[in-house]
């Protein structure tokens, strides 16, 4: 389905040209927006953030809420679990959820447990020699019945996972779809950790730093291993959802984890590896880059120029990563949450303005939160956020002030 809406009356561009301009490092006709919206949808909708995962008509009016009322956006942020165990398939953990073992209004807690075994690395070399391109599968199927006691290893993780994982995709192909007929282009069609991180959250953290210490050669030499399973069920999920982008997420491999040394030796390799082989493919990357970056961006450079977007939470210098890799990477980000949840109207407006004109300086930026919006970040603040593109992110001519084009619109049922 082509997309031919435009979302405000001063646009000359659609939603997925601008987001297609801004990773080629190519000026749009204004800078496009892609907010990390969640937890915030619950309580800005009024409702518990059990209802949020569990009820799929919930999760939607309240994502809709957010955008009627406090949008638009450019780009569609997509992270919401249809089952807790599905979420262990991208974020390989134990974990606690709200309305399960949590309060309804409590946010998803990650355990550090170890369910991935010192042992494992040599398994994980082992399996994908075997089973090749299907490595990932192989890898999380173990993890999965690790990580909850209700599934059974082997088949029983198997006849468990696939089922829901299928009808979790086909409610997000459905999503995406509704949001193309209403001017809105999708982020990404899948978010796997990659496999450094995959470890990473699987070990548990200090278990994975003694790693990296003793096992250095069986870390690094298990990640390239399952770099070709990552790789195909990337392709795969993608071609399903009919977006050509993927988001991974890198949430342990920044300076606050791995001195440069650490990181160029052990976790880019397979990094690298993993992001050449989608772009060759056609697919391009969304690095969800967790942390303090600031020591890595030099190196960030050797992945494939106007194919990539890096997307920071905070701790980065986005203003530094401007410089350093501004001419090879679109840069996404970074209102800190912070600042969404305590500073003033004009504050936050203030700082976008600045995003805008310095980060947005020929083109290749898109407007986002630092990772995702915080649940009491205050609306009128999310709100100027959004705003901002409109306001100050025309290049060219730039309109004060102007509202989206009104059409009526509906979501899946």
């Amino acid at each position: 389905m082509k997309m031919t809406k435009r979302l405000f009356e001063n646009d000359t561009m659609t939603a997925e040209e601008r987001l297609q301009a801004v990773i080629n490092l190519q000026v749009p006709d204004r800078v496009p927006s892609s907010p990390f919206i969640y937890y915030f949808a619950a309580k800005y909708a009024g409702i518990t953030v059990h209802e949020l995962w569990s009820e799929r008509k919930r999760y939607l009016a309240a994502i809709d809420k957010c955008f009627d009322e406090l949008g638009p956006w450019d780009a569609y942020y997509p992270v919401n679990p249809r089952y807790p165990e599905i979420y262990t398939l991208i974020m390989p953990m134990k974990a606690r959820w709200p309305g399960i073992d949590l309060p309804p209004d409590s946010i998803c807690q990650l355990l550090e447990t170890e369910v991935m075994k010192a042992e494992d690395y040599a398994w994980v070399s082992e399996m994908a020699g075997k089973w090749g391109r299907l490595s990932y599968v192989g890898f999380f199927l173990r993890m999965i019945a690790r990580a909850w006691d209700h599934i059974d290893e082997g088949f029983g993780a198997f006849t468990y996972a696939v089922p829901r994982m299928v009808h979790h995709l086909a409610g997000w192909r459905l999503e995406f779809d509704s949001w193309r007929r209403r001017g809105v282009t999708t982020l990404y069609g899948f978010l796997p950790e990659v496999a450094f991180d995959s470890f990473s959250l699987a070990r548990g953290l200090m278990p994975f730093v003694k790693d990296c210490r003793v096992r250095p050669e069986e870390v690094a030499r298990a990640a390239e291993d399952l770099t070709e399973g990552y790789y195909f069920i990337t392709r795969v999920i993608c071609a399903l959802m009919g977006i050509p982008r993927a988001q991974l997420f890198l949430h342990r491999s920044s300076n606050d984890f791995l001195s440069p040394k650490m990181f160029n030796e052990l976790a880019f390799p397979s990094l690298k590896s993993l992001v050449d082989r989608l772009v060759a493919a056609g697919i391009q990357v969304v690095l969800h880059c967790d942390g303090n970056w600031d020591l890595n961006l030099e190196k960030l450079r050797e992945l494939p120029a106007g194919n990539c977007i890096v997307e920071f939470d905070g701790p980065s210098n986005i203003f530094l990563a401007k410089e350093v890799i501004g001419d090879r990477m679109c840069i996404m980000g970074d209102v800190p949450p912070d600042m969404l949840c305590l500073a003033s109207v004009s504050e936050v407006d203030e700082y976008c303005h600045r995003l805008i004109e310095e980060v947005g300086k020929g083109g290749g930026y898109i407007m986002a939160s630092g990772c995702e919006v915080p649940p009491n970040a205050r609306p009128e603040n999310v709100r100027a956020m959004l705003g901002s593109v409109t306001k100050y992110g025309y290049y060219g001519t730039k309109p004060r002030e102007q509202s989206p084009i009104p059409e009526p619109h509906t979501m899946p049922t």
